[in-house]
């Protein structure tokens, strides 16, 4: 993967500390000079998806997907807040490429190709949150957009709220942990890509996104954090009962196998058991899955394609009469009527 060390999501957060130095070394200046808009990363990388046509989105992802960092796949709209965009039909088909063995390359045509998805969703609050965990196991603390991120003193990124972030697990997203414990060997066996999908806020407010998630060939990591009762319990429990899961119990007077205890989240015992839950989760039988199938519910809906239906008939009739066919009739008839014009 080509300039992997270039666009990372802690050079992003290196370069707004920078700025925020430079605004500490600027503090005589006027309240003019010294105002600055702090937007958030993902804010800043949403809105740009948001904003452009569809072939432009298509053509920064397929710059981008070189790189490992996240990306967004559902956003809000930036018109309407209780509506929000499906950016799957744009992101499917590049080409993910990693390295299983030395010499041997895997490439894999994403969502085209198979793939597995881990879905990570929490139901109540926590500090630290369910995605400054997900960071711990990731190439970068950075990785997701978290309360633990640059900028985070400013607020929560306007349009986080009931988005779902994703990207693939390779050897240049993953921790080194991460990577030896549970992904080195599932490549081993398996040519199948993983996903890890990271749905933003707490996932009782959201049942469509979890209807849009259960028809990936997806298993679900649950983050129970302190405060859940057993009613919210069931309602998750109920929301993806045809799916495999795993629960985390975060700060849990309970302990289990599955328990983690924030105030240790460095200790190795604690991303031990992180990375244990992501081998479990991923032991199950992946569906077949087509991008054309999907059924949304809800604030969903499907951002437009560059694909349309009078392209396809002409793809379509092409391949039935050969370009032979096209020249020697469909040209020819037309050269000679305006021969005649």
């Amino acid at each position: 993967m080509w300039g992997a060390d270039v666009l990372l999501a802690e050079n992003i957060q290196t370069l707004i500390e920078q700025e925020e130095d430079d605004d500490d070394e600027n503090v005589d200046q006027g309240p003019q000079e010294q105002k600055k808009n702090q937007l958030p990363r993902f804010d800043c990388i949403a809105s740009l998806l948001a904003s452009s046509k569809c072939t432009v989105v298509q053509d920064i992802f397929q710059t981008l997907s070189r790189f490992p960092i996240t990306f967004p796949l559902v956003i809000p709209e930036l018109n309407d807040a209780e509506k929000f965009r499906v950016m799957l039909p744009l992101f499917a088909g590049p080409v993910i490429k990693w390295e299983t063995n030395p010499g041997k390359i895997i490439e894999n045509h994403l969502f085209n190709s198979p793939f597995k998805m881990i879905v990570a969703i929490r139901v109540g609050t926590n500090t630290p949150g369910k995605s400054s965990i997900l960071n711990l196991l990731m190439s970068s603390d950075s990785m997701f957009s978290s309360s633990g991120e640059s900028g985070a003193e400013y607020g929560i990124p306007h349009m986080t709220s009931g988005s779902i972030e994703f990207t693939w697990l390779i050897q240049e997203t993953c921790g080194v942990g991460l990577w030896k414990d549970v992904l080195e060997n599932f490549y081993k066996e398996k040519d199948e890509i993983v996903l890890l999908a990271n749905l933003h806020g707490d996932a009782l407010n959201y049942p469509d996104k979890i209807q849009f998630l259960k028809q990936f060939p997806s298993s679900f990591l649950v983050f129970l954090m302190p405060g859940h009762d057993e009613r919210q319990k069931n309602i998750i429990d109920d929301l993806i009962k045809d799916k495999k899961s795993v629960y985390c119990w975060v700060d849990s007077k309970n302990r289990t196998k599955h328990s983690i205890d924030t105030r240790s989240l460095t200790k190795d015992q604690t991303l031990k058991k992180m990375r244990m839950m992501f081998k479990e989760a991923l032991d199950f039988n992946a569906s077949t899955f087509e991008v054309n199938n999907l059924k949304l519910e809800g604030s969903l809906q499907l951002t437009e394609k560059i694909e349309f239906p009078e392209s396809q008939r002409l793809i379509d009739y092409v391949k039935e009469k050969t370009c032979h066919y096209i020249k020697m009739n469909v040209v020819t008839t037309w050269e000679s009527k305006l021969t005649k014009l």
